[in-house]
């Protein structure tokens, strides 16, 4: 219908051309109007600029809706109504086009938008990139681990780990890799899964990602206490009977020893002596392991933490207060910096008060050796983590060796003397329980940090 209409109207001027034509030919041979001829001749250019942009007219529009669906352009539309009958229904066609083409694109989008919601709420992190390292999908749990707010190339997480990014890159299809991620005071544990497929042409690849640290650390105190408590169990259920067992003797050698001097008989004070100092040290000794079971078995019954809401400023305060005049026996300077007063963590407070006296404590025997000794204690919200509180505890001591900072929450584990090895244990347990993290960060030579971070409550 539309391109016979057209080839109507071409055929018109183009007879009508040729009417004038043959008409200027007549007056040129015929006449001596040459003014008529002139004015004739200039009719038949006019005539034939008309036919040539009749004809362009259908190639214009052409070209101009094909440009636009080649940019996704379908906001085009041609006006229909005020057009002659030979292009209405051309455009009326172009316009339910682009609406078709349109309409894909909003279904489309929506899908897209689903998807991107749908993997927002998994609570693994799901990275997929191409060959050229151009991210095609994240989501906001890979840009809170990592604490990016946008990534459009892997490349870009060079600055925060190259075995990070070289574990993206080279894992197998199906297979998986274990990172480790430090950030600041922070230490992730990802465990990463990459799989690969060709979507249009392309190779993708689709990583996952997971910090397994707190999982590791769950098992890892589930692990220790399993064994404490068998421990406990068989050392109190053999230690016990020796102590009962050792007292009866010693009571028995006693009365045997003044039954014996009663009537007169010698006894070698050295035999008696070694007999005596061999008792009073397997009893000794049995009461001090019993001791050392008791303390251990503190880690098995730590109370349930009561969690209420607790100010932050408040806690420090009473922290202060409780260790300001031991520090300053000690020479040792104690630095609070106070939060404002809004800054509130729910909380057990007198096991949090403890964990924090730990820390402070052991930040003190940390410092005694150097000029000045100084124990800070610091508590903020970290610019990335805005619904995070952390607090870290520092000292200007000589810093934890590296091959001992791995160790120092194990429990029994301990380098000083006189320590039980259950203090930095018990405040790991503490920190687990109110659903917040524990992490050292120390070089050689210092400074040491202990960073604890919680939930903060909006109020």
């Amino acid at each position: 219908m539309v391109f016979n209409g057209f080839k109507a109207k071409l055929l018109f001027r183009l007879l009508l051309l040729v009417a004038i034509i043959v008409v200027t030919v007549f007056v040129l041979y015929r006449t001596d109007w040459y003014m008529t001829a002139f004015c004739l001749f200039l009719l038949v250019l006019f005539q034939l600029y008309d036919m040539l942009y009749f004809v362009e007219r259908t190639n214009r529009d052409i070209s101009s809706f094909l440009e636009a669906i080649k940019h996704s352009d379908f906001t085009q539309r041609f006006a229909a109504e005020g057009a002659n009958s030979s292009f209405r229904d051309l455009y009326s066609s172009f316009n339910e086009i682009s609406e078709s083409f349109q309409r894909v694109k909003t279904e489309k989008q929506a899908h897209y938008h689903y998807l991107q919601t749908i993997i927002d709420q998994v609570g693994t992190g799901i990275l997929t990139f191409n060959e050229k390292g151009e991210v095609q999908l994240v989501n906001h749990v890979v840009k809170e681990l990592l604490r990016v707010p946008h990534l459009r190339n892997i490349h870009a997480l060079e600055r925060l780990s190259p075995e990070l990014v070289h574990a993206l890159w080279h894992t197998k299809h199906n297979e998986k890799s274990l990172v480790t991620v430090t950030q600041e005071q922070d230490q992730l544990l990802l465990n990463v899964h990459a799989t690969e497929l060709y979507s249009q042409g392309q190779l993708l690849r689709i990583v996952t990602l997971q910090n397994i640290q707190s999982e590791l650390e769950e098992q890892e105190l589930q692990t220790w206490q399993k064994v404490i408590r068998v421990l406990t169990h068989e050392i109190m259920n053999s230690v016990t009977p020796i102590i009962s067992l050792t007292s009866t003797v010693a009571g028995l050698l006693e009365s045997e020893v003044i039954a014996k001097q009663a009537a007169g008989e010698a006894i070698e004070e050295e035999v008696l002596e070694d007999m005596q100092a061999g008792l009073q040290t397997i009893e000794r000794r049995s009461a001090g392991m019993l001791h050392f079971v008791k303390d251990y078995r503190r880690l098995m019954r730590l109370p349930t933490s009561e969690l209420r809401p607790v100010k932050v400023r408040e806690l420090l305060q009473n922290v202060r207060r409780l260790l300001q005049p031991t520090m300053q026996t000690q020479h040792i300077s104690l630095r609070l910096f106070l939060p404002d007063e809004n800054m509130t963590v729910q909380a057990d407070a007198e096991q949090l008060e403890q964990v924090l006296i730990n820390l402070i404590k052991n930040g003190m025997e940390a410092c005694e050796a150097v000029e000045k000794p100084c124990v800070e204690v610091l508590a903020y919200i970290p610019e990335q983590e805005k619904n995070r509180v952390r607090i870290n505890v520092t000292d200007n001591g000589a810093g934890i060796p590296e091959d001992v900072r791995d160790k120092i929450f194990i429990p029994f584990y301990t380098t000083k003397k006189q320590g039980s090895g259950i203090g930095l244990s018990l405040s790991k347990q503490i920190i687990r329980q109110h659903g917040g993290s524990i992490r050292v960060n120390s070089q050689p030579g210092g400074p040491t940090v202990f960073s604890l971070q919680f939930k903060a409550m909006v109020e």
